[in-house]
């Protein structure tokens, strides 16, 4: 194998470091531009196109492009079924894979599972780390609140026990999982203990965006366990972090204003519900899930009604 041939396939090894959600559109293009470098590869390694194919019908499916989404997907199956046994195993876990993360994307769960088990059990079987751990989270969001819990600890079991260190750096992700799925049922303190475990990991490993999160999270659990002044000093330092950087966070905003309504201080927890309700009334989720909370930001922070006049 030539110095040039083996540079070439090295810009496939970690094709799931190009996501990213906050810019689906360059990941897109940057997945384009190394598919069409794959089609030119000697020896026509063809998972590299699978793989390609499935990452850009994830991205494509994130932005609701569901027709071309699925498209891309066809394509990567027919590679498949061409001669599917000269194909290493991780081209069929990613298609699996990417086809369920669809059926999620276009909210129809039910459909998704056939896809996620397969993938499960040919990673898990294979002992692609990194794919299990994957599927496991969102085998997860197919099952009922009961499950849930298992799939996280199965995939926390697995990263915790990996030998390989991007499968371990997602650690930090997956405590914080694991700390919301308590948090739903109600496991206050041991939600705690376990987002405090995140916030560690993701100081090591994690983005600075995943580590404010961490915080943020165990200042709302703090919060619901009454303890606010203390709930309300972690958001604060967020606030101030978050000002260096010129950028705006609704959610963090609303926890700062809850923090305030609760130490009766009704003015200054005016001014961000207003802030709160500015950035996450223009949130489709937050909009097509939290109405009644919307109206709630809207209402403590006495946001006037726009008025459309005609001219």
């Amino acid at each position: 194998m030539t110095d040039n041939h083996s540079a070439s396939l090295t810009k496939f090894q970690d094709l799931d470091s190009i996501w990213n959600p906050l810019d689906a559109k360059s990941s897109v293009s940057t997945y384009r531009t190394l598919l069409e470098e794959a089609e030119k590869l000697q020896g026509g390694d063809r998972c590299h196109w699978i793989e390609l194919l499935s990452l850009i019908a994830r991205a494509e499916g994130f932005q609701k492009n569901f027709t071309e989404a699925h498209a891309l997907l066809d394509q990567a199956e027919k590679l498949l079924n061409e001669k599917e046994a000269a194909y290493r195993v991780t081209a069929r876990i990613r298609w699996l894979l990417e086809k369920g993360r669809l059926h999620i994307y276009e909210k129809t769960p039910s459909q998704a599972r056939t896809f996620f088990s397969e993938a499960w059990t040919l990673a898990f079987n294979s002992g692609e780390d990194y794919f299990s751990v994957e599927i496991a989270q969102l085998m997860a969001t197919t099952e009922p609140m009961k499950t849930q819990q298992d799939w996280i600890q199965r995939a926390i079991g697995i990263a915790e026990n990996s030998p390989m260190p991007k499968t371990k750096k997602s650690l930090g992700n997956l405590y914080a999982s694991l700390a919301w799925k308590l948090y739903d049922l109600r496991q206050y303190e041991k939600a705690l203990e376990v987002f405090q475990k995140a916030l560690r990991h993701l100081k090591a490993n994690g983005t600075p965006r995943e580590a404010f999160v961490a915080q943020w999270s165990i200042g709302k659990v703090l919060r619901t366990l009454g303890k606010t002044e203390e709930a309300l000093a972690i958001q604060k330092v967020l606030v101030s972090e978050l000002g260096l950087s010129g950028a705006k966070d609704g959610r963090l905003y609303e926890e700062v204003a809850e923090c305030l309504q609760t130490l009766d201080r009704t003015t200054e927890a005016q001014l961000y519900f207003e802030l709160a309700y500015k950035e996450l009334s223009s949130d489709e989720w937050v909009t097509d899930n939290q109405p009644v909370k919307l109206k709630r930001m809207k209402d403590l922070g006495k946001v006037k009604s726009e008025r459309h006049t005609n001219k």
